[in-house]
């Protein structure tokens, strides 16, 4: 970007945290040298222009480097398979790849929000397309728990990178479950995300209103999704109520998912699949 500093204290930033620090976000909006358009267009854009500045410096400087041949294919290889993986949102799972299937067993609804909340931030400052599909709690309960924790949360939802759904309107529009129509709905929004413009799709859903009598076809809907997933720039979390669970229910779960996260002493444990 043209109207960056040379000193590219800015750049830093970036190259540390994968985000500016909010002090020198704050800086460079009210830098009086910064263009008039560059303080006013889309954070999500000058991230992106950011991230693309790093990695070119990055690959020139290795053109021109000493360091071993076999250690710049490493660094060539990394910066290939960097938009690869992403930022969970909290330390049980740090950083994961597209395409990871994920499931939560909560016990009360704090569990939800705790796990959920930070996820959901984590996509949005990322440049995903974030869509979560509530149970137990409501469109408007989600909303008031991500508003305590994002600011500028409404321009998220007005540009529609943000996307809640009730169980009724996501997995039940037909009446009853469709295994065709929650597949259809779950690749469409990944194909949402890219053709919008974001990095993927982050999604997630609360499987608490299932009953005993739809499990079965839900499984094989959950068996469809986690053979999708992979060929997919997408993170999918479904998040199970623990109580509602037989030991085969929770089997059959981690069966169809990469990972399982779940609650043991007050602490956030992972399961990976065999």
């Amino acid at each position: 970007m043209e109207c960056i500093n040379a000193d590219y204290h800015c750049l830093c930033a970036y190259l540390l945290d994968g985000e500016p620090d909010p002090e020198e976000m704050r800086l460079m909006e009210a830098d009086p040298e910064l263009c008039p358009k560059c303080r006013i267009c889309d954070h999500r854009e000058v991230q992106m222009e950011l991230q693309r500045d790093i990695r070119s410096l990055v690959q020139e400087c290795i053109k021109t480097c000493k360091a071993p041949a076999s250690l710049r294919r490493r660094i060539e290889h990394g910066l290939e398979m960097i938009d690869e993986y992403r930022e969970f949102g909290t330390q049980v799972l740090d950083i994961i790849p597209w395409g990871t299937h994920v499931a939560q067993f909560y016990s009360a609804r704090s569990d939800v929000a705790e796990v959920l909340v930070p996820y959901i931030e984590k996509g949005l400052r990322e440049n995903e397309l974030c869509v979560w599909v509530t149970a137990e709690m409501t469109v408007a309960e989600a909303r008031d728990a991500l508003g305590k924790q994002i600011s500028g949360l409404q321009d998220y939802i007005t540009r529609q990178q943000l996307q809640l759904f009730s169980y009724r309107d996501w997995y039940l529009s037909d009446g009853s479950f469709s295994i065709q129509t929650a597949l259809t709905g779950a690749l469409g929004k990944c194909q949402e995300a890219l053709s919008s413009g974001y990095s993927g799709l982050r999604s997630t859903g609360n499987i608490s209103w299932l009953e005993p009598s739809d499990w079965s076809s839900f499984m094989d809907y959950e068996s469809l999704l986690d053979d999708a997933v992979p060929d997919q720039k997408a993170l999918v979390l479904c998040v199970y109520k623990e109580s509602k669970c037989t030991r085969a229910n929770i089997s059959d779960v981690i069966d169809r998912h990469k990972y399982a996260i779940s609650k043991l002493d007050d602490s956030w444990r992972v399961r990976k699949a065999a």
